[in-house]
């Protein structure tokens, strides 16, 4: 939100800079285009990445944490992660605007337009935990290293927007006018995820056990966006103005299908098994609610996917692209 208010601040001293123009009040085409910064939080897409962050924590920091409290001295453990090791999630995006309209008034408009949306968002996460682990309990006890990687963890989402909208100029003034804008239209939705993760755990005589996973999943789906913004216009000259812009943008859709891939594979210090791979052409994108319970503490998390099979347990995905925007932009009239 700071960086929205930056941008709002900045913009405003620009448009309030600028040499006033002489307006001349006509009717007529014009052709507009904008760019703008939104706040996002696609929580069904972002919840494979919060799901295996807090797996991650929950299975092994909270776990060693929980032990080595209880252990009366008999286990212990250290804890090595790179600065920016994290699964990251989306949190913004970089709307594209293009608008063709008509003046039917000195103060309405109408138009057609077409937006863009489109947000990458690719993290890691590497832990290393050196475990001294001398509980009687334990069939060998000794120190061991655990080595918990995320070496690409990609997130992806992109849609366009046909709109059909209005302009309507509330203050006209000499340099400035002031009015809203709003537009409505269908939304056609691509997303994608790849989840890479690997496990290992090396004993203190050298022996070591290791995990691969990799899961590629894709979809597409439509929905329905809106918008409604506060737009400040000032003419740079008299066919060409700039514009900024500052609302709320509703963009959420469904039925969300795609192909995918998995792919796993067991290895230890003396011979790798056999790669086990699957892969679908259709799958119905899905989110499921699971829980862990553990002597530790409990854990509930949403996964995200086209892999589930129906249960109770499955719920419907959205793709909500919905957030605040401020938008810098110009329009020529011809």
């Amino acid at each position: 939100m700071k960086r929205l208010l930056v941008v709002f601040f900045l913009s405003f001293v620009l448009l309030g800079a600028m040499p006033a123009q002489n307006k001349e009040k006509r009717h007529g085409f014009f052709i507009e285009a904008s760019a703008a910064f939104a706040l996002l939080n696609p929580r069904d897409l972002n919840a494979a990445a919060a799901a295996q962050q807090n797996l991650t924590a929950f299975n092994y920091s909270e776990n060693f944490e929980w032990a080595q409290r209880n252990a009366g001295g008999n286990f212990s453990y250290t804890l090595q992660e790179p600065k920016g090791s994290r699964l990251q999630q989306i949190r913004n995006g970089l709307p594209i605007d293009l608008r063709l309209g008509y003046a039917i008034h000195s103060r309405i408009a109408v138009f057609l337009g077409l937006q863009y949306l489109e947000r990458r968002r690719s993290s890691s996460l590497q832990q290393t935990y050196r475990v001294n682990d001398l509980r009687p309990d334990q069939v060998t006890p000794g120190n061991y290293v655990t080595e918990i990687v995320y070496p690409d963890f990609f997130l992806a989402a992109r849609a366009w927007i046909p709109q059909l909208g209005l302009k309507f100029d509330i203050f006209q003034m000499r340099s400035w006018t002031c009015g809203i804008r709003l537009a409505a239209g269908p939304m056609f939705a691509q997303l994608r995820t790849i989840e890479e993760r690997r496990y290992k755990k090396t004993d203190a005589d050298g022996y070591w056990t290791e995990r691969r996973y990799m899961i590629d999943m894709k979809g597409q789906g439509t929905g329905f966006a809106w918008e409604a913004v506060v737009r400040m216009a000032r003419p740079v000259s008299s066919r060409l103005n700039l514009i900024m812009e500052g609302g709320y943008a509703r963009r959420v859709g469904s039925g969300f299908s795609g192909p995918g891939s998995y792919e796993s594979q067991e290895s230890d210090a003396n011979a790798a098994r056999d790669l086990i791979r699957d892969q679908w052409e259709k799958g119905e994108w899905r989110t499921r609610r699971e829980e862990i319970h553990q002597l530790w503490g409990d854990l509930e998390y949403t996964l995200s996917g086209n892999y589930f099979n129906s249960s109770a347990n499955v719920g419907e995905f959205r793709l909500d692209l919905s957030g605040w925007q401020l938008a810098i932009g110009l329009t020529l009239a011809f």
